[in-house]
């Protein structure tokens, strides 16, 4: 069987070399180094083996493959192989990157969210406090539990206000009692993901038309650039019997870190068409009787606009006469549908004057009414447009003749 007798002789060679090789780097270690060795051998035979077998085997099976032998198995390991330990140390584990901060919680709160929301409402200005919910407020389909008049308004806007990565979520909440208050308040979520309150942006607060400065009417808000927030604001709160003459105004606001500011927009508000400012004065009213019980007289009221721009609308001029009482007049339009019967008169051009010729009748003795006349803006169904001032009155002189 000369293919065997090849192989034997391949294989000798390659443990030869492999010796051959190792040899020069195992150093001996002494007499009673080898004793404790021996003693020792049992003991990691078995270890020391299948750590071995891998090692040995690597090099004559390259060998012998080179050698194109072939066989039925690996060769048994030679009794004289050279002892090598091997140490098997697993990867360290990645250390943390003390840059990598963990991911902003997602402020975007959906509409449907907010409608059953709990959040802070900051206090409401003065006169509005007391009749507004505040403070951690429950809110279902978006009014406040409890406290219908306090609602969240229109869809929200969503802005990365504070830069951390994820969108803050702005509303607006309005209190309606007489006249409607506003708050615009950015939203957060915490780690925990419940709903927190980052702050106020701006609010309506101050006197209506007070020299054109204080917010009243807040109608929408929409996102700025580089996570800005931009309000779109009115100097007028309507009330009563009040139409909205707000002038639309945006201002654009950021978050500093602990608060809102304005960084962007006017800051005050300019002379608004839709304001009158009208000043009124009256003749001496001399009554006749002309029955029993009937009493007629003519005055002349003087109505000056102080605007800079044509008064809105129509000017209406009315007295406080009791019910049963009439106006005529051919300077303005009698309407029969409210009592007294004011009448109305076109527009008065800005820095113009008219003077009103006005006959009145009434039933009870003038002297017992402490007669008044007032001149103010109305739409054409008797809507009244806000005043600047309160000088659209005056005081009736009353005699008897």
């Amino acid at each position: 069987m000369p293919d065997f007798d090849n192989d034997d002789e391949l294989l000798a060679n390659a443990f030869a070399g492999f010796r051959n090789e190792v040899t020069p780097y195992v150093k001996p270690a002494g007499t009673a180094a080898a004793h404790a060795t021996l003693r020792h051998r049992n003991k990691v035979r078995a270890v020391a083996a299948s750590g071995l077998a891998a090692l040995a085997i690597a090099v004559p099976m390259v060998a012998y493959a080179a050698g194109g032998g072939e066989s039925n198995g690996p060769p048994a390991l030679p009794a004289d192989s050279p002892s090598v330990v091997v140490t098997s140390t697993s990867p360290a584990a990645p250390s943390p990157d003390a840059s990598t901060t963990p991911a902003a919680p997602d402020g975007r709160i959906t509409k449907a969210d907010l409608s059953n929301a709990t959040f802070n409402v900051p206090a409401w200005p003065k006169g509005f406090d007391d009749r507004c919910a505040k403070g951690m407020v429950k809110f279902t389909a978006s009014e406040a539990s409890g406290n219908p008049s306090t609602q969240i308004e229109g869809d929200p806007v969503y802005v990365d206000v504070d830069h951390d990565g994820a969108q803050e979520t702005i509303v607006i909440v309005s209190c309606g009692t007489q006249g409607t208050d506003y708050k615009v308040l950015a939203l957060d979520r915490d780690a925990q993901g419940k709903i927190v309150t980052l702050g106020q942006v701006v609010g309506s607060a101050g006197t209506p038309g007070k020299e054109g400065k204080d917010i009243e009417t807040i109608w929408k808000t929409e996102a700025g650039d580089n996570g800005q927030v931009r309000v779109d604001v009115g100097e007028y709160r309507p009330c009563c019997a009040y139409v909205q003459a707000s002038q639309h105004q945006w201002r654009t606001y950021g978050w500093n870190g602990t608060a809102f500011t304005q960084t962007a927009g006017p800051t005050t508000f300019g002379p608004n068409p839709k304001v009158g400012n009208l000043s009124v004065s009256a003749g001496k009213l001399t009554m006749v009787a002309t029955g029993p019980s009937t009493w007629e007289g003519t005055i002349k009221v003087t109505v000056h606009n102080a605007a800079s721009f044509a008064s809105p609308g129509k000017v209406e001029i009315s007295f406080n006469l009791p019910q049963g009482s009439t106006v005529q007049s051919t300077d303005c339009q009698i309407r029969p549908d409210a009592q007294p019967s004011p009448c109305l008169s076109g527009s008065i051009p800005a820095g113009g004057t008219k003077v009103f010729t006005i006959k009145l009748t009434t039933t009870i003795d003038p002297q017992t009414v402490d007669l008044n006349v007032v001149a103010a803006p109305v739409t054409d169904n008797g809507g009244a447009y806000p005043t600047l001032d309160n000088t659209g009155s005056a005081k009736v002189q009353v005699v008897k003749a």
